[in-house]
């Protein structure tokens, strides 16, 4: 892990980390067991390996480890808001060249839920708001 200023910048986690990570997030505290369990991948994936992502993933600064007797019990270290934000602007940066248009224009042609839109709605309004100098996001500014 890399220190830049207040924040730690981890080591991105890879697909299958995601998709483990997703499943520490869903059980909070869990064993390398459980997690593989729970996991999508699990009836795939050898259990060992589920074991030795996870220990890769605490090395890395997402995971939390602790002990109750000889079993090791997985904890997120990163909540999931914090871990999206970097996971995204790393995702606009190499594939889409840091522009949103493309997203935008992705999520147009998708068939999204009425909530998905009213959701996406009220984002823009925020933003819009924030830019008009009203009540938007506390302590952030426009990016």
């Amino acid at each position: 892990m890399a220190a830049t200023g207040d924040r730690t910048r981890r080591v991105p986690l890879s697909r299958g980390e995601w998709s483990l990570m997703n499943v520490c997030w869903r059980l909070g505290k869990a064993t390398a067991r459980e997690v593989h369990e729970a996991s999508e991948e699990g009836a795939r994936r050898d259990y060992r390996t589920t074991k030795t992502m996870l220990d890769r993933m605490a090395d890395k600064g997402w995971l939390r480890v602790s002990r109750v007797g000889p079993v090791r019990v997985y904890a997120p270290a990163v909540s999931r808001a914090r871990a999206i934000g970097p996971a995204i602007r790393e995702f606009l940066g190499q594939v889409l060249g840091g522009s949103l248009e493309p997203l935008f224009a992705h999520l147009v042609d998708e068939d999204l839920s009425e909530e998905e839109l009213a959701a996406l709605r009220r984002l823009v309004e925020r933003k819009e708001r924030g830019r008009r100098g009203g009540p938007g996001r506390r302590g952030r500014k426009d990016r």
